[in-house]
């Protein structure tokens, strides 16, 4: 860590969508930055890759390349067992990206920025209201702290907010041998508990995988359930290695004094659907303004968590209505065939 300053204005510790997002619009002032990464490469990570409308044109508008989309969709089937329905928008509804394509576009807009300072391999091995110690040895100094630096946060530990409610998700990736063309969901209660698997395509890979609660089950049994599913539906994971992530959806706040959280840290995603990426991005925006004008208030962010509440109560409901669950999921399946009833289905979780 050649060159780090004793003192920066905002100090961002994780380099995912949120931190990358944050510190491109403080870049449009003169302030001093440091974005810190504890991972040796920016952008990778596990994650199916999925995008929603809204994320699309988000990125869009920040001149988002075309060809760095790998799939497009107009249509979603949904599937509980041998009921299938298969929604069309007629134009493209859902997106699969690569996430680590989506870092490295979103690192090249900042890395060559005079007033930010760049560091991977780097972790906040001590934080304090006014510092940071970085690797155990570098020691600086703020006046705003962000903490984009996922489910497991070292910035949320420092202000004491423990992660309670958090999901699991878990993929296969595959060679898309053209088997796959359409993204799929799958609503099952006996092999996926309240929630479903999916199948993404991308351009020449598919991810397969679902999720689960630690709360109601554990990783070795969600995926010995999930391999019965996928030999049901003569799928061949051809002996792939599972890859697996966390999700936090516990919302506790963002605006801590001068200490910020935002993406996964906040726990902004949706503890239903799991998407991260769109939120992570306007929390990432909306902190940044919001460090830059202390009058500035947000009217994304609470749009935002009136959607990840609405979804999470249906996520309840789901969870309580026990042996009726595989009902419900019937009914879903049936009733999104009304093509008012599945748009409005797929706007609500989308």
């Amino acid at each position: 860590m050649k060159n780090i300053k004793k003192h920066y204005d905002v100090i961002i510790i994780g380099a995912g969508p949120a931190g990358l997002r944050c510190a491109e619009v403080l870049l449009k002032s003169n302030k001093k930055i440091l974005l810190v990464e504890r991972k040796k490469e920016i952008g990778a990570k596990i994650c199916a890759g999925g995008l929603t409308r809204k994320s699309i044109e988000y990125l869009k508008k920040m001149n988002f390349p075309e060809n760095l989309i790998e799939s497009r969709f107009s249509s979603v089937i949904f599937r509980k067992g041998n009921l299938k329905t298969k929604i069309d928008f007629k134009k493209d509804f859902v997106h699969t990206i690569s996430r680590k394509n989506l870092g490295i576009w979103q690192l090249k807009r900042i890395q060559n920025r005079q007033n930010i300072d760049i560091f991977t391999n780097a972790s906040a091995t001590k934080i304090d209201k006014d510092f940071v110690i970085l690797n155990n040895k570098h020691k600086v100094t703020y006046n705003y702290l962000v903490g984009a630096d996922g489910t497991f946060s070292s910035v949320r530990k420092f202000l004491n907010i423990e992660t309670k409610i958090f999901g699991i998700a878990f993929q296969y990736i595959l060679k898309n041998n053209k088997k796959y063309n359409d993204l799929e969901l799958f609503l099952d209660s006996k092999s996926f508990f309240a929630l479903y698997a999916w199948i993404f395509p991308h351009s020449s890979t598919v991810s397969i995988g679902s999720g689960f609660f630690p709360q109601f089950s554990s990783l070795k049994k969600s995926i010995e359930k999930f391999h019965t599913w996928t030999q049901k539906e003569d799928i061949d994971l051809n002996n792939k290695k599972v890859q697996v992530h966390p999700i936090n959806f516990d919302y506790r706040g963002y605006n801590f004094g001068n200490i910020f959280l935002i993406g996964d840290a906040a726990g902004t995603a949706s503890g239903f659907t799991g998407e991260g990426i769109y939120q992570a991005l306007v929390f990432g925006e909306e902190i940044a303004k919001t460090i830059l004008d202390k009058k500035y208030k947000s009217k994304l962010i609470p749009k935002l968590l009136r959607k990840k509440y609405l979804q999470e109560t249906l996520l309840v409901l789901l969870i309580i209505s026990g042996p009726f669950r595989d009902i419900v999921f019937y009914f879903i399946v049936i009733i999104v065939k009304i093509p008012w009833c599945g748009k409005t289905l797929l706007r609500l979780l989308s």
